[in-house]
């Protein structure tokens, strides 16, 4: 399993790209539901269906089972994407310009990592992370492509945004962000990033306009983010 391997001064503008890395930053395409409405669902004790892409292509390494959209269309200009309800959590967003050819398709997929919704990778266990509060949503994204992808600032424009909702409540009053990287011994270690976001309702917004050095968006190497809210 490669990990992407992460400056501490990149990780603030990393985590905003992370659900657009996996959401192809900008570029999307949105993933269908069968999901009924909720009170024929609670009636009938029917849980929503979700389109999922729990198979090695498009992910490698450990498999999430959540919400997942396989063939996120990312071009030059950006796009959007929405991500099928999993879990009462959802997420939609955008990403701004890049430096794609042509269409370079991304896979998106999310997870809580319980009831067994993150599968194993080789007997390992995926590694949660333990931040302040609650982690309540992990995501991955993967470079589908055999070009590596690039942001692109634009000036007041973001290169990338995106929304996450939890329909039952969002655990905190602040949220938090983090990627997981490789450690100096080679293992997977969880970066944090210092910035926080204010909740509104249910609702956290993640908005980043400016471009770390360096950064890519590699082929067929899994990005893995994590979530969390605290009071």
């Amino acid at each position: 399993m490669r990990l992407s391997m992460v400056r501490a001064g990149s990780l603030a503008a990393i985590a905003a790209l992370a659900l657009a890395a996996c959401a192809g930053q900008n570029a999307a395409v949105p993933a269908t539901s069968n999901a009924m409405p909720a009170g024929i669902e609670q009636s009938l004790g029917v849980v929503d269906a979700v389109t999922t892409c729990d198979t090695s292509p498009p992910q490698y390494a450990w498999i999430f089972k959540g919400a997942c959209d396989a063939k996120i269309s990312v071009k030059a200009t950006g796009g959007s994407f929405t991500l099928g309800a999993y879990d009462s959590i959802s997420v939609k967003g955008s990403i701004g310009q890049n430096n794609a050819k042509g269409t370079a398709i991304v896979a998106l997929a999310d997870a809580t990592n319980t009831n067994g919704d993150i599968e194993k990778d080789k007997g390992t266990a995926f590694p949660p992370y333990h931040g302040e509060g609650k982690t309540f949503v992990y995501a991955v994204a993967v470079n589908q492509s055999a070009q590596t992808l690039k942001p692109i600032a634009k000036k007041g424009k973001p290169i990338l945004q995106y929304i996450i909702t939890d329909s039952k409540g969002l655990p905190g009053k602040r949220c938090g962000a983090a990627i997981l990287t490789s450690g100096s011994n080679g293992k997977p270690l969880w970066s944090s990033i210092p910035a926080t976001v204010i909740v509104k309702g249910n609702v956290v917004t993640i908005t980043q306009y400016s471009v770390p050095n360096g950064f890519e968006f590699g082929p067929k190497t899994p990005l893995y983010f994590a979530i969390n809210c605290f009071a």
